[in-house]
């Protein structure tokens, strides 16, 4: 069996199938079916960028439509240092009152990721970006609806916070620790 440029088996890999056997059935094509699906929707969402640029370029012209891409990559590194801060604060905000910070963390992850998409070169990325940051009751709160049943749907917990149980203290603060004290 020839290998391109001369080079032998991957040693890190094993022999590979020997001369005369087949790899199972199914294998090639699983393979490019998932090649397929990571690689189309990039290709289609480069399409579509470019698209977008074509289109707001010949609308209001070359250097403002760059003007635009570039002024979205600021605000997202802008979005990105306050979400992360936000975040953790309303998060902390949350656990002291006794409430599980899902909500906010994932709050927070969104505006993340929409800092990301704003980070990105793109018109149509910096609008979904835009709209994660800046939408919270438009867009934010039904994607927080809808990841929170889908991760009750796979059986991720996400109700209650204890307030009491072992462990905890009655009236909710906080944990009690077990011990005795000893003086030196």
């Amino acid at each position: 069996m020839s290998h391109p440029l001369g080079a032998g088996p991957d040693p890190a890999h094993g022999p590979g199938p020997a001369a005369g056997q087949d790899l199972p059935p199914g294998t090639v094509r699983r393979a490019r079916l998932r090649a397929l699906r990571l690689t189309l929707p990039l290709l289609v969402g480069v399409v579509v960028e470019v698209g977008a640029f074509l289109l707001v370029a010949d609308l209001v012209g070359v250097p403002l439509a760059v003007l635009l891409v570039l002024g979205s990559t600021v605000l997202g590194f802008v979005m990105l240092a306050r979400a992360g801060r936000r975040s953790w604060q309303a998060a902390m905000a949350a656990t002291r009152e006794g409430r599980p910070p899902a909500d906010e963390l994932l709050d927070g992850v969104l505006v993340f990721v929409g800092a990301v998409l704003l980070i990105l070169p793109g018109l149509v990325n910096g609008l979904v970006g835009l709209l994660l940051v800046l939408g919270r009751r438009l867009v934010r709160t039904p994607v927080r609806a809808l990841l929170m049943r889908r991760a009750r749907r796979y059986g991720v917990p996400t109700g209650s916070w204890p307030t009491t149980g072992p462990g905890r203290r009655p009236d909710g603060r906080g944990d009690v620790v077990q011990g005795e004290v000893v003086e030196d």
